[in-house]
């Protein structure tokens, strides 16, 4: 393990994590439950330019205005925050947002330099994600509106009104792109492609040239642009194809005069098209990488007269460009974290695992508080880490080379390898007891037939011991695992079995209503946190008698994801999708309260310190105030 400055990134580029306390400048909410540490500014998922050059951002916790020259500070922070989609107006002094509201998500429109804010569009059937694009002379949103018709629909960009909506077909109902011409016909695609004209006639496209996955984003006089780079031309009343942009896309930004196209793929190319010169401009390489690419929602680059920016998903951090110079960056914005998975804390120090998928960047990283000093593990293609509280040794679960076997790796405090233990083909997860001594594992193998279940192995051991004290071999996939000083709890699918750690002695097996996606167990081994597909329910292991906790928030996804005791067995927390975290009384089950600053899924809950830490793909880290 390397020692590094907070910035640096293998010596090579800037990196994201860059610890940010609430500082002065934004003292903490007040106490009780509210946080008391925040690190990182969080993650940004849009990008867009205004007419006077200046960059705006949308993240996760603010809209912020940047001179792209020197972008740091800020010029201005709005206050909209999960920020997950957004558009430059082409008045070239505001955007168009899809950010939280109070009572779920909204679409605002914020003028950056001013702080002003109009909603739009209040909560409404948005679907998981917002399919809209705005009318050339942006007058207009055009936007996919969920429900029995699926239907397009149009509103004032500035007031919201209602300006009319067409019943799409159940061909189109999936659109995930529009395209507005000058001329107000709307192109969009699903398993078929069509034109929407302004007085709602629909007309199927069947002999038109595009291939499956055109996406189109923009249209004019010309022709069209697809999300990966496509284009095509209107010629005599007919589409013909155009030859695609030189590098590879997934996404497009349209500039706020429709002068630029400007499209992007993680981790690979970003292109600026001239309009006008029909020609690429610019394209400059962010970084690689090889497994499965990190990414999320959001407008991922933007171009200007001046200047280009994109968002580096190996980092999270907001690349700049000169648009005459694409070899060499003019700046950075760092102070972004893709969030953690996994989230290790001791007195002086937090040892975490990125929000990202198993591949070669960089996952593994102890932050110091004090100094913000970053060590990375050089070690890449990692399912999951546990880390002693003392800092003394991390076991990390990992793939060391593609198709090969899983390996777990024991590093000491000065990240240098120790013992490692081969496990099954399946990566399933690791577990930790509180005090440090015993850990575990979840691994899968496989049967001759495709049409057998798997087998889950659920092995532990003390640190030190020469072999497993016990491999519990399970039928099913879906597995979990979780430790406290005494016992061990494993579900796989919809079963349930406590351990004890001293004999092996089996405390409970029962089978639970619905699959289990994740479990805790208190320090004392009492009782059980597990969320099923359906809702969290407590165990208590004496008994097997299980207590139902609400199912959903107002509003709110079902699908937990993440659960903790405190260290007392007291209470319960349970992350949900949408942010908030839940207390419970762990007796009975009782909601106390809602913990709510993150603005995205709960990704890791750990108790540490007598203090809730919490990390959200919001990209922030928190450590929660008084909870009692």
């Amino acid at each position: 393990m390397r020692t590094r400055p907070a910035r640096c990134y293998r010596g090579r580029t800037p990196h994201a994590l860059d610890p940010v306390s609430l500082g002065p400048d934004r003292p903490p909410p007040p106490a009780p439950r509210a946080p008391s540490l925040r690190i990182f500014a969080g993650k940004p998922h849009a990008l867009a330019f205004l007419a006077d050059g200046s960059l705006v951002v949308g993240g996760s916790h603010e809209i912020t205005l940047h001179d792209p020259a020197a972008p740091s500070p800020p010029r201005a922070r709005v206050e909209v925050v999960g920020v997950w989609w957004m558009l430059a107006h082409p008045d070239g002094e505001s955007v168009l947002a899809w950010a939280l509201g109070s009572s779920g998500r909204v679409v605002v429109r914020v003028w950056p330099a001013t702080g002003r804010v109009v909603e739009v569009l209040a909560s409404d059937r948005f679907g998981e994600r917002l399919s809209a694009a705005l009318s050339p002379d942006g007058s207009r949103l055009v936007w996919r509106r969920e429900g029995t018709p699926v239907a397009l629909c149009s509103v004032d960009a500035m007031t919201g009104a209602p300006l009319g909506d067409v019943a799409l077909p159940p061909e189109l109902a999936d659109a995930r792109c529009l395209a507005v011409r000058p001329d107000g016909v709307i192109y969009l695609r699903d398993d078929a492609v069509a034109a929407i004209h302004p007085d709602g006639r629909i007309e199927a496209l069947d002999d038109s040239p595009f291939v499956a996955g055109f996406q189109p984003f923009f249209a004019d006089a010309r022709g069209l642009i697809g999300e990966g780079g496509e284009r095509a031309a209107f010629v005599d009343g007919a589409i013909e194809r155009l030859e695609n942009l030189p590098e590879r896309a997934n996404g497009g930004t349209i500039a706020y005069d429709r002068s630029r196209v400007t499209l992007y793929a993680e981790l690979g190319a970003v292109q600026v098209w001239d309009v006008a010169e029909q020609r690429v401009v610019f394209t400059a390489h962010l970084q690689s990488a090889t497994g499965q690419m990190p990414g999320w929602e959001g407008q991922a680059a933007a171009a200007s007269a001046t200047h280009v920016a994109a968002i580096d998903h190996a980092t999270s951090a907001v690349r700049i460009w000169h648009v005459d110079d694409p070899r060499q960056q003019v700046a950075s914005l760092t102070a972004y974290s893709p969030g953690a998975q996994r989230l290790a804390v001791r007195d002086d120090a937090l040892t975490l695992q990125r929000c990202q998928p198993a591949n070669s960047l960089p996952a593994v990283m102890t932050l110091e508080l004090n100094s913000g000093a970053m060590k990375l593990l050089e070690l890449d293609t990692i399912h999951d880490i546990a880390a002693t509280a003392d800092g003394q040794r991390l076991l990390v679960f990992y793939q060391p080379y593609p198709l090969g076997p899983l390996k777990i790796t024991e590093f000491d405090a000065a990240g240098q390898p120790g013992e490692s233990f081969d496990v099954q083909k399946g990566a399933g997860e690791l577990a930790l007891a509180p005090d440090g001594r015993t850990w575990g594992v979840t691994s899968r193998t496989y049967p001759v037939s495709r049409l057998a279940e798997p087998t889950t192995h659920a092995q532990w051991r003390a640190f030190g011991a020469t072999k497993w004290a016990k491999n519990l071999k399970l039928p099913g996939f879906w597995s979990r695992i979780a430790l406290c000083d005494s016992a061990v709890v494993v579900t796989v699918g919809k079963q349930l079995v406590v351990v004890a750690l001293a004999k092996n002695k089996t405390l409970l097996t029962l089978e639970l209503p619905t699959l289990a996606v994740s479990v805790a167990i208190s320090r004392d081994g009492a009782r059980v946190g597990v969320i099923g597909v359906d809702r969290p329910r407590i165990v208590d292991v004496v008994t097997g008698t299980m207590v139902e906790l609400a199912p959903e928030l107002h509003g709110e996804s079902t699908s937990h994801r993440c659960l903790c005791f405190d260290d007392e067995g007291r209470w319960l927390f349970i992350g949900h999708p949408a942010g908030p975290i839940v207390q419970h009384q762990a007796t009975d089950g009782a909601t106390l309260a809602m913990l709510r600053f993150h603005t995205d899924s709960v990704r890791a809950l750990t108790w540490a310190g007598g203090a809730l830490w919490s990390s959200s793909e919001d990209g922030t880290i928190v450590r929660w105030g008084e909870l009692g």
